[in-house]
């Protein structure tokens, strides 16, 4: 009876076992699957993407900047320098809490709680907080802000730190196994301060040139960064062995400048001293060159500022114009103040160049025979042209006048006729051979494209007038010394130009 009644229950288990079993091979084969899934997907679609993490999980791959080149003046002072300085940066992600011992595990109940994790986190924080600001002279509670945030994977601590204290910084990461970054950075000085800033330009804080000729030889200056590749810890530091590979860095060109610095010492020093006496609100500028070269021996524009320090006002007058103004009018006052020392006005602005164009009249009338040294002409009460009315300055009467003579009294009735003599054909062929209408190509940046000027078909009789003694057109103060230049150099035309040489680093 009991064999009987046994049979079905056995037949019961051996179909539990079987459907057991079914299961069990079938998440075996799923797990499988996807197992092998998991690793076709890892080792073969996303093979780089996964060969490309572990490598950045490996490998230490740092910038070695290049030291900037220096600018030097023609007689060798130097007016730009870089050194080398440091630069601090962490990963907060990567700063945890201290290891428990395995008895303050066991009096937890063996598991910490998440809110004990990041008590013990926040207090480690505080002491290297204290101790970084001791070694940097910084604020403790800024540096804790900084590190207490565990989902940044990057802030900045400290930036320009000499090699004394990166090596202090560095130290302490290994001794503490901090995630810290002592990483190499340039630190551009200007020993003379303002002195031809509007030449030199300045250095912009992400590490590139900024306005004059930092600005333009950026790539002759700057270098090319070099590289370090080594195997690297789990906080960040450098793993030492022999597998490391360096890659120089070169450090970028030297420049020579035409300038002079005693020639621009006394080129600024008049140069304030006269937007000082004639009340200049818009800026003074003075531009010396040699008129055989082209070489500029020296460039000023005043007020001016310190490339140390170039987002400070350097004129007084201005800055507290600027201080007296509040909200988003001052941020735009402020703004514009900035943007308009940094300017070189010598090459950037245009403007009516007046009488000193007299001299290019002069010189056209004089070369094409519409005129000679004996040609006399005369001012008097006023001079009609088209019944226009021109007078000389202040209305003065100069009477009979020789070219000589009507130069050294820059006299614009004299200058009208000689203007109409040479006709407005003439005027414009002249206008354009003295290179009045395009960029002298000056190595400085911000020339402008193109001067403001009338063609011969444009120029009436009246324009013509007021052209012939500087008036109506306008065109940049770099532009007009060069023509100058040529006016007394024999009649060529020089491009005007900074840097003399280029040197290597040796």
């Amino acid at each position: 009876m009991n064999k009987h009644t046994n049979e079905p229950s056995n037949g019961v288990n051996r179909s539990l076992k079987v459907r057991s079993y079914v299961l069990l091979g079938l998440f075996l084969a799923v797990g499988c699957g996807l197992l092998i899934w998991r690793l076709y997907t890892w080792q073969i679609v996303r093979h780089d993407e996964m060969l490309n993490a572990a490598a950045s999980q490996q490998m230490k791959d740092m910038t070695i900047t290049p030291q900037r080149g220096q600018i030097y003046d023609a007689t060798g002072k130097v007016l730009a320098k870089s050194s080398i300085v440091w630069t601090i940066t962490a990963d907060p992600s990567q700063i945890k809490a201290p290891g428990l011992s395995k008895e303050e595990l066991e009096a937890m109940g063996g598991v910490e709680s998440d809110e004990s994790k990041a008590q013990r986190r926040a207090a480690r924080i505080q002491t290297v907080s204290q101790d970084l600001a001791e070694i940097l002279s910084m604020d403790a509670q800024e540096i804790y802000d900084k590190l207490i945030d565990s989902s940044k994977q990057y802030v900045l601590l400290a930036k320009q730190v000499d090699k004394p204290v990166a090596d202090e910084i560095s130290q302490y990461a290994s001794d503490n196994k901090l995630s810290l970054i002592v990483s190499q950075d340039t630190k551009r000085e200007y020993p003379f301060g303002a002195f031809a800033a509007s030449v030199l330009g300045f250095m912009h804080a992400d590490g590139y040139g900024f306005y004059g000729l930092e600005q333009y030889y950026e790539d002759v200056l700057a270098g090319t960064p070099g590289r370090l590749v080594s195997q690297r810890t789990p906080t960040g530091g450098e793993v030492a062995n022999d597998d490391r590979v360096l890659y120089e860095a070169k450090d970028g060109d030297n420049l020579i400048l035409t300038l002079d610095t005693e020639i621009q010492a006394i080129a600024e020093k008049y140069l304030e001293n006269s937007v000082k006496v004639n009340n200049v609100s818009e800026r003074g500028v003075v531009i010396v060159m040699d008129v055989n070269t082209g070489a500029v021996l020296a460039m000023s524009t005043t007020p001016a500022y310190d490339p140390n320090q170039p987002r400070v006002i350097y004129d007084a007058a201005a800055r507290k114009a600027v201080d007296a103004l509040t909200s988003s009018e001052r941020a735009a006052a402020l703004q514009l103040a900035q943007q308009t020392q940094w300017r070189n006005k010598a090459v950037s602005d245009l403007y009516e160049p007046g009488s000193v164009f007299k001299l290019i009249t002069c010189a056209a009338a004089l070369d094409t025979g519409a005129v000679s040294p004996s040609s006399t002409f005369y001012c008097g009460k006023a001079y009609k042209v088209a019944g226009i009315a021109f007078h000389c300055a202040n209305h003065k009467s100069h009477g009979a006048q020789t070219v000589a003579q009507a130069l050294a009294n820059s006299c614009n009735q004299s200058f009208i006729q000689i203007g109409g003599r040479l006709g407005r054909e003439a005027f414009c062929d002249y206008f354009a051979a003295f290179g009045l209408r395009e960029p002298t190509g000056i190595d400085l940046p911000a020339e402008p494209k193109k001067s403001l000027y009338y063609t011969a078909d444009r120029m009436g009789p009246v324009e013509l007038a007021s052209c012939a003694f500087g008036q109506s057109s306008k065109i940049s103060y770099l532009e007009m010394a060069a023509a100058v230049c040529a006016v007394v150099n024999g009649g060529k035309l020089m491009q005007p130009y900074v840097v003399s040489e280029i040197l290597a680093p040796d």
